[in-house]
């Protein structure tokens, strides 16, 4: 009996292996209840129990169970094999996505920057326009402005000139009575002096003289006064041309006024369009980056761990630092904070990988402070033959384990 109970023992053993085992086929199992059935003749007392026939069953078992757990092993790498497979042709899917859609963000960007540019060459060249519009009314207005001081200063020469010749005219007068009094005092000497006589002669003379002074002042006079009144009359027509001057002036500042006003309206939309168009430049900028993201991310970076040492520009001594992340195109890690790094600096990375030291340059593309941290993403640019070996050997452990 004892060889009977060993002989059950061994038989739920694989039954109990055959159970646990994952993805088991039904002829495994019909071929498990064969066995099982082959053994029941000889626990019902049917078959004689005999080691010889107790060791065939089992050793049939036991082929039967090394031949499943092959089949086991060969289903589990076939299906590793095929989960490998499957990442690999999903990571060159997704590369290929990324170059695509790189490509056309880059050719989107293009077309739209180069649009841009010629926008911005409008711009500037309506903004100059617009400076130089501004600056000829403002040019023409003080032109203006002058015209029509300088319009008031001989109006106002006019109305003088023309209130001296009012005065002048008043003297003519007075002097054109004088030479009438002074006709009628010659006419009565040279009666007196004929009544004299003989004696009255050299008198009669000299009223003779006087009369003729006193008509030739009169008649002077009178060209004076006509002269006088033909001034008035241009002095006054003048007046009235300086006064149409001034207001046609006048008019001219309230022109330039309103077309200052348009030339500041038209600076302010040319600015507002200037301000418009570099916001699209920079978000153009910003696709690119998205781009070069993009780029940058065409390998899955996995979990790191380990001691990094950065060389910064700025300092002579490496940087000590935690490496977080790893793929075949960067890296991430961990500095202290106030570390001197930026973005777009070069530094050099030396790190272990796999138990080998390895060493690269890389730019730092990311940066964040987190306190008493700094998270730093990194783009390799030169990654030795056998830096780049170990980096693969690194990805290729890790999506084994996974």
């Amino acid at each position: 009996m004892t060889w009977l109970w060993a002989g059950v023992a061994v038989v739920l053993v694989g039954a109990a292996y055959l159970v646990g085992a994952r993805r088991q086929r039904g002829r495994d199992l019909r071929a498990f209840e064969t066995g099982i059935a082959g053994l029941a003749p000889v626990a019902a007392g049917a078959v004689p129990l005999t080691f010889d026939n107790l060791h065939d069953r089992l050793s049939g078992l036991d082929g039967m169970l090394r031949e499943r757990q092959a089949e086991v092993e060969q289903m589990r790498a076939d299906r590793e094999d095929r989960v490998r497979t499957a990442d690999q042709e999903q990571r060159l899917v997704n590369g290929r996505l990324r170059r695509r859609a790189k490509e056309a963000i880059d050719d989107t960007g293009a077309v739209i920057g180069e649009r841009l540019r010629d926008v911005v060459e409008q711009v500037g060249a309506a903004r100059q326009a617009a400076n130089a519009t501004h600056e000829r009314v403002s040019a023409t207005s003080a032109a203006a402005a002058t015209m029509v001081r300088r319009a008031r200063s001989a109006d106002e020469a006019a109305t003088a000139l023309n209130e001296s010749l009012h005065q002048v005219a008043g003297i003519a007068s007075v002097i054109s009575e004088i030479a009438s009094q002074t006709r009628m005092l010659a006419l009565n000497a040279t009666i007196e002096a004929a009544r004299a006589g003989a004696a009255g002669k050299g008198f009669a003379v000299v009223a003779a003289e006087v009369k003729n002074l006193a008509n030739t002042t009169a008649d002077s006079t009178d060209k004076i006064a006509a002269t006088i009144a033909t001034l008035e009359a241009d002095v006054a027509q003048m007046g009235g041309t300086l006064t149409a001057i001034v207001q046609d002036v006048g008019e001219i500042e309230q022109a330039m006024g309103l077309l200052d006003g348009i030339a500041d309206d038209q600076h302010q939309i040319v600015e507002r369009l200037n301000t418009t168009v570099d916001a699209t430049m920079h978000q153009i900028q910003d696709l690119s980056e998205v781009a070069e993201r993009l780029e940058r991310r065409r390998a899955d970076r996995l979990s790191a761990s380990g001691g990094v040492r950065l060389r910064v520009p700025s300092r002579a001594e490496p940087v000590a630092g935690h490496l977080t992340d790893l793929s075949a195109g960067g890296l991430g890690c961990t500095v202290p904070a106030r570390t001197p790094v930026a973005v777009g600096d070069a530094v050099g990375v030396a790190t272990e990988l796999n138990g080998v030291p390895v060493t690269m340059t890389a730019r730092v593309v990311r940066r964040r402070e987190t306190g008493e941290e700094i998270e730093l993403g990194m783009e390799t640019t030169e990654v030795g033959a056998e830096a780049q070996r170990q980096i693969e050997i690194h990805i290729n452990r890790a999506f084994e384990s996974a």
